[in-house]
């Protein structure tokens, strides 16, 4: 044999050698990934709701009884049976012509032009709702049975954003006063947390202030306890070098009147202090930009999403922290800056414990205990608030997360908590929280509620704890999700082997159910210890060997 043949043969010698192998190194090759459930394996438990001409279905809320879901879409308002969302009543409310041309004089486009909804808000029998309105925000009072029966119509400015590129949020509270963060102008140059309605006197954040707010995007807002949380991301007043945003949780008492002579129509009780999310390390990680939060209310846990900056690495995080953390930020020292030259330093806190308490006589009667200089200077809290652990507890990189809603799960043998999360391309993923300190997140699934992947995020996701299932808006539909769906696994390996909280192995129906299923705990089996995979092997590949004039051509496959 001539030599570059002996070459020849040697090469596809040591392929045929590869694959004859032993399984050890074919392993090598596979991928385990988590498993996924496809548009077509999730249909016969998906429900949806579409309407003709109805797009951005951004804002999700329930009746009292928790019999229907009410939905605000781009210029519509519908009621629909939570059983299978078929519609009850739906209600179209677009903006008039000359609204519309007024938008258009001002450089807006059609698409701009439009009554998005921002704010769909549940008080007793009534709904109040408000949308853009082509930049001229509006608001309404309805009777929720009834959609078309409007009792007032007011507007919409420092309760509804001008344009639906702005994020917002608001909250009703049970005395009938609106707490909404929003811009307050055309522009949106002007944000501001505001209050109205109610009996209590309007109040807001300071105006064109950065201390106080600096191009801030809202997340959410909580009523709890004397207090009205606001969670937010905006530009770091505190940051010197170059532009970097933070994360903050901000909270003002529901009993503040403004000041008297100083701060008059201002809030004097205004605090925020920073959010942490990072991977810990020599140098951290940080998941800077809260993008959403859900609140359990029964442990004071609030669930955080954060993601990188759009123009990073693209990752995100969830972080939990307990409220008495968030409390205890507020209850330290503030940062102050004395001057715009001036480091910012600590700042020992004159009001420590400070529960909304007010002044019973002279001058400041019924006031908050705040001195109000202190309220106009000290606005930003010293200590950052930390996640009850030190290591996020999930993170994923190449993915961006915008919603996150929680489930807390009885189990065989404990309570866990399952997390969702909304991707930007249409899906859902469901994560098991940490069942311990130590250990982290388990990825369960992933379910595409698009027959094919596409990058279309979602609008809105809401969970129904009573009913178990998962309502999320999309641009085009409204999709229900049912969170029990323990019949999907045939068999006992399947169904102990998808390690699903909320499934197990019946021993004597011989079938996979929910724990309420099942006629007795003994003869129920779980495993929730470890992460479901799915082992996908690598495709061979073909790899040919050129061989010189005279010499056999040899087609090796090398994994």
């Amino acid at each position: 044999m001539k030599g570059p043949c002996i070459i020849a043969w040697l090469f596809s010698s040591l392929g045929w050698w590869r694959l004859a192998q032993p399984e050890t190194d074919a392993s090598q090759c596979q991928r385990a990934e988590h498993p996924v459930i496809s548009y077509k394996e999730i249909g016969p438990w998906l429900r949806e709701f579409r309407a003709k001409n109805a797009v951005d279905f951004s804002q999700l809320t329930f009746d009292p009884g928790q019999k229907e879901l009410v939905v605000g879409a781009r210029n519509y308002l519908f009621r629909l049976q939570l059983e299978d969302l078929s519609l009850i009543q739906a209600v179209e409310w677009e903006c008039d012509e000359a609204t519309k041309k007024a938008c258009y004089s001002k450089g807006k486009s059609k698409e701009e032009c439009q009554n998005y909804i921002r704010v769909l808000l549940v008080g007793g029998d009534r709904l109040f709702t408000c949308g853009t309105n082509a930049f001229t925000p509006v608001c309404t009072n309805r009777t929720l049975s009834n959609l078309t029966e409007i009792h007032d119509q007011i507007s919409g400015m420092a309760r509804c954003p001008y344009s639906p590129q702005h994020n917002s949020t608001a909250l009703l509270t049970a005395g009938g006063e609106l707490y909404a963060a929003t811009a307050m102008d055309f522009p949106g140059r002007d944000p501001a947390i505001y209050r109205s309605l109610g009996i209590l006197p309007p109040l807001r954040t300071a105006q064109y202030n950065s201390k106080w707010l600096n191009e801030p995007n809202f997340v959410s807002s909580y009523d709890i306890g004397n207090f009205t949380y606001f969670f937010f991301r905006e530009n770091a007043v505190e940051h010197d070098c170059g532009k970097t945003v933070f994360s903050r949780a901000a909270r003002v008492c529901k009993n503040d009147l403004g000041g008297r002579f100083l701060l008059e129509d201002t809030w004097t009780t205004f605090m925020k202090a920073r959010l942490n999310c990072s991977r810990p390390g020599e140098v951290p990680f940080y998941y800077n930009e809260l993008q959403g939060t859900f609140f359990l209310p029964e442990l004071d846990l609030i669930y955080a999403v954060f993601s990188t900056n759009v123009n990073s690495i693209a990752a995100s995080a969830v972080c939990v922290f307990n409220l008495s953390a968030i409390s205890q930020a507020f209850n330290g020292p503030f940062k102050y800056q004395e001057n715009s030259r001036s480091a910012w330093l600590p700042y020992p806190n004159p009001n420590p414990n400070f529960q909304c308490g007010t002044v019973d006589q002279g001058l400041y009667v019924n006031l908050t205990e705040r001195n109000l200089q202190d309220a106009q200077k000290f606005i930003l809290m010293h200590e950052v608030v930390q996640p009850v652990t030190a290591v996020p507890s999930f993170m994923e990189d190449n993915s961006r997360f915008s919603h996150v809603a929680v489930d807390v799960v009885q189990g065989r043998d404990a309570l866990v908590h399952i997390i969702y999360l909304a991707t930007d391309y249409g899906s859902i993923k469901k994560v098991r929280a940490p069942l311990t300190q130590s250990s982290g997140g388990c990825l369960l699934e992933e379910i595409e509620l698009f027959p094919e992947r596409r990058p279309e995020p979602i609008r809105s996701l809401q969970i129904l704890h009573s009913q178990s299932v998962l309502f999320v808006g999309l641009r085009e539909h409204v999709a229900k999700i049912p969170l029990k769906r323990c019949q999907f696994y045939r068999t006992r390996s399947t169904c102990i082997g998808a390690q699903d909280p909320y499934c197990g192995w019946d021993v004597v129906m011989k079938k996979c159910t929910s724990l309420e299923e099942s006629l007795s705990m003994t003869q129920w089996e779980q495993s929730i210890a470890t992460c479901p995979v799915s082992v996908l092997m690598c495709p061979a590949r073909e790899t040919h060997v050129h061989a010189k004039p005279g010499c056999p051509k040899i087609l090796t496959q090398i994994a």
